[in-house]
């Protein structure tokens, strides 16, 4: 035993010292850090996009207009809600469904609750100067004035050349080379790219779908022609669709004699629904953010342990080829046994490993600590939910068991090889294997005790990735306990088929060996 401590101690020594290895540590919240920066710079800093609005019918272009104005009054929104998270005296925002106390509060649980009812109750109180009388009570002293977003969608003058009374294909064919970007469009003193281009045909009311008529064929042109070459960004023209809609069907209210505000105001009563937690104590069943961020917190910790095995792989498939192609290992073995030489190696590798999990949670911690802002306090008191979950011991059961089952294999085909490359050859089976539990997560986190779930969670290669996967919706008992000790089993005989295999390949030198000559080997008496 003691000389598997001086191994261990020994191979985690070497992996400490290596510039790779504080590379591989720094790197990761590095990439976290400068993401986190990037994303919140993209989400402040979207481009203005200038548009030309052509409406040849002459009755929605004011509903367009609002459209635009109300997707400008919304990113508003959205941004009073972060300024009030960052500079609000009391910064206590719980993760459950109490009631809020405070008009800031109440204005950022409207938002989380029903966006678009908050918005029109905003727009009804009077936007954001009203808001900021309301909300200048609950702010810090120091608070910085809010600076709101800049406009998004500016109108363009449309270009004298296209006659807005021409066809719509004469129109399009006139406008095309600035929806391709070939010509800049004129914004006052400024050119820009056109973005986008809303043509209302003069007989767009032709196309209105009512109840019981049969509606235009898919592939067909139809009602209102958005044209922009930006397919992903589809908030502009949601905003025009939901406007013009509610242009056309107020007018419907209005030929019907219907009171179209009576209408309105019965679309947004609404009743709520509380979720439940039958397996909860009394009079804590109802679930809260905090709950349903826990159902999907074992996705990070089958990612922790996925990144964390690959790293130790890594580590010791060189480790073991390099020894074996300097005659290192000749060496040791002349001291040690292939066993305790094994054994010294696997824990030495794993502490590496502990040591890069523990130096990432360390600047994930440090990181959230020092830069205050709204996210890292939503993400602190997250992980607070996490680490006081009981999913803590199954990540550590799950992270030690597959780490065992797997690091036997890598370093039993380690030991055959003599190169890198012949390893990756020979390691990549195993890699596709563990993929598939990756692949699978977002599916078991929605219906974890699924019957094809359940049986592959018996499966010993996948049981740690897919029993971490299923950790926090109590999977049955007979799983929790079958499995564990089938993954236990497999362990055992993956650690005691390795050792004969690093024991019979160590010293071995030449080709890998095909599976009917390895299948010898292991037969073979030591």
């Amino acid at each position: 035993m003691n000389m598997i401590r001086l191994i261990a101690w020994r191979e985690y020594m070497e992996n400490v010292r290596t510039k790779g290895f504080w590379v591989t540590i720094l790197i990761f919240p590095l990439i976290f850090i400068v993401m986190y920066f990037l994303m919140s710079a993209l989400s402040r800093a979207t481009p203005t996009r200038y548009y030309i609005l052509i409406d040849q019918s002459g009755e929605y272009e004011q509903a367009v207009e609002t459209a635009i104005a109300r997707e400008h009054q919304r990113r508003i929104l959205q941004s009073f809600v972060t300024y009030l998270l960052d500079n609000r005296k009391q910064s206590d925002l719980e993760l459950t469904t109490a009631n809020a106390n405070t008009a800031a509060d109440r204005l950022i649980d409207d938002v989380d609750a029903d966006e678009v009812s908050a918005l029109t109750e905003w727009l009804d109180s009077g936007g954001l100067e009203f808001a900021l009388i309301m909300a200048s009570p609950y702010l810090v002293a120091d608070a910085p004035p809010f600076e709101p977003p800049s406009r998004q969608f500016i109108a363009a003058s449309i270009p004298d050349e296209v006659d807005t009374s021409a066809s719509t294909d004469d129109i399009i064919a006139a406008l095309r080379p600035y929806l391709r970007g070939d010509r800049q469009i004129s914004v006052g003193d400024e050119t820009g790219t056109l973005f986008a281009l809303i043509l209302i045909p003069q007989n767009v009311d032709l196309d209105i779908s009512r109840p019981g008529t049969t509606p235009a064929p898919p592939d067909t042109v139809a009602g209102i022609q958005y044209w922009a070459r930006n397919l992903t960004d589809s908030r502009l023209p949601d905003a025009i669709e939901r406007s013009i809609n509610t242009e056309i069907r107020g007018r419907e209210y209005d030929r019907l004699g219907v009171d179209g505000q009576v209408v309105r105001n019965v679309q947004r009563t609404r009743l709520p629904l509380s979720q439940l937690d039958p397996t909860a104590e009394p009079g804590e069943e109802a679930v809260s953010l905090a709950d349903t961020f826990r159902q999907f917190a074992p996705i990070g910790f089958v990612y922790l342990i996925f990144v964390s095995l690959m790293q130790n792989v890594q580590y010791l498939l060189s480790n073991t080829i390099e020894e074996k192609s300097n005659r290192i290992i000749e060496v040791l073995l002349a001291s040690v046994t292939a066993g305790e030489l094994m054994m010294g190696k696997l824990l030495g590798i794993g502490m590496s490993g502990l040591t890069t999990i523990g130096a990432w949670l360390l600047s994930f911690y440090l990181f959230i600590s020092l830069y205050n802002s709204s996210q890292t306090e939503f993400i602190s008191q997250m992980l607070e939910v996490v680490f006081g979950s009981e999913l803590i011991p199954w990540f550590i059961f799950y992270y030690f068991a597959g780490y065992a089952l797997y690091s036997g294999v890598f370093l039993a085909i380690g030991s055959l090889c003599n190169t890198l490359k012949e390893a990756q050859a020979m390691m990549m089976p195993m890699i596709l294997i563990q993929i598939v539990p990756i692949a699978m997560m977002a599916f078991v986190v929605l219906d974890p005790n699924n019957s094809i779930v359940r049986v592959m969670s018996w499966f010993p290669l996948f049981t740690p990735y897919l029993m971490m996967n299923r950790a926090a919706a109590n999977p049955p008992l007979v799983d929790v306990i079958g499995t564990t000790i089938v993954l236990l089993v497999s362990i055992a005989l993956v650690l005691w088929l390795s050792g004969k295999v690093f024991k019979l390949g160590v010293l071995r030198t030449g080709q890998p060996p095909k599976i009917l000559e390895l299948w010898r080997l292991l037969r073979s008496k030591p």
